[in-house]
């Protein structure tokens, strides 16, 4: 089936993003040793919080993660599931990287336990300025395969996976995990690798993460028509700018026009405060795509095309938008 916006599926991805143990190798890593003997006992992330250390207990700390890692990665058995996603990737030519909070030993050496050839952009925490749930080596992971963000997803097992993706404007899919909590940050769960692996031979129209609050509300003839709606930019917008844009993205307009595509200057840069200092000094049009595209990445920003005349009033739109669905 031919997945159409504003409905996703995994399958629809360029590019796919795969988190490591857990995902692809099961280490059974069991890191409430280190959380007891450093940080007390605390639920900690472990990274991120090594700097509180004293440096004594830095490097004390950094070895026993590495040599925990390596430990697990000598009994490592594969995700059932997991060989058959990436056999799935390479014979149709669909580019996928691994990125992952473990070290660089770890990764390779629990890769030849389970007899598996690592692809040529794999990104351990020794690669990584910043790791997991900071987007910064999630979007370096989708630059390395020439894609935008917004056309890959992330596969993990972990809120951290989650986080990041969301961060970094990507698409999320939970395996492996049956954690309710996490479901709102993902697009899709699967409480295993072969229930994805099966649904990306029997792809179903899912509603993505943006879009699950006006399609609960509304359902599918809204979000269809709502979609197909290319609305024209007010030459000024109440109550500002950048809530116009967000609330017409929300309601699950597809398209955005720009008639004036005038430059995002300081006045109206300090009167849209969700706006960024580097966006001032662009053109509106490429402001607001940049603005949107995290958060909804379906959304198209256009210039010069015709489009419906929208109200100035971000409040109206609702009414405005019905009237033209009904």
């Amino acid at each position: 089936m031919n997945i159409k916006p504003p409905f996703w599926h995994p399958s629809a991805s360029k590019g796919f993003i795969i988190d490591w143990d857990g995902v692809i190798a099961d280490t059974k890593l069991d890191f409430s040793g280190l959380r007891e003997r450093y940080y007390g006992g605390r639920k900690a992330m472990l990274l991120e919080e090594a700097c509180t250390l004293s440096p004594e207990d830095q490097i004390s700390f950094m070895k026993d993660l590495c040599d925990l890692e390596i430990e697990g990665a000598r009994r490592a058995e594969p995700i059932p599931g997991a060989f058959e996603l990436i056999d799935r990737l390479r014979s149709e030519g669909i580019p996928y990287t691994i990125v992952s909070r473990n070290c660089r030993e770890s990764i390779e050496l629990a890769a030849r336990t389970i007899g598996l050839e690592l692809p040529e952009h794999t990104w351990s925490r020794d690669e990584q300025k910043e790791v997991k749930p900071h987007p910064r080596a999630l979007i370096e992971a989708a630059a390395s395969m020439g894609l935008e963000p917004s056309d890959c997803v992330l596969i993990g097992d972990f809120i951290y996976d989650l986080q990041g993706a969301r961060r970094a404007g990507m698409r999320a899919v939970l395996v492996q995990r049956s954690e309710p909590e996490w479901d709102e940050w993902a697009d899709a769960v699967y409480p295993k690798m072969t229930d994805l692996v099966a649904d990306l031979d029997d792809p179903k129209p899912m509603t993505p993460w943006e879009y699950r609050e006006i399609h609960s509300k509304r359902g599918d003839k809204w979000l269809n028509a709502a979609y197909a709606i290319t609305l024209e930019l007010p030459d000024t917008t109440s109550p500002t700018l950048d809530c116009w844009l967000v609330r017409a993205a929300a309601l699950g307009v597809g398209t955005i026009t720009i008639p004036n595509d005038f430059v995002l200057g300081p006045v109206e840069w300090k009167a849209s405060q969700s706006f960024e200092p580097c966006f001032m000094g662009h053109k509106i049009s490429f402001v607001a795509q940049k603005y949107l595209a995290s958060r909804y990445p379906m959304v198209k920003v256009t210039t010069g095309g015709e489009g419906i005349k929208a109200p100035k009033n971000s409040l109206d739109l609702t009414r405005f938008i019905e009237r033209k669905i009904f």
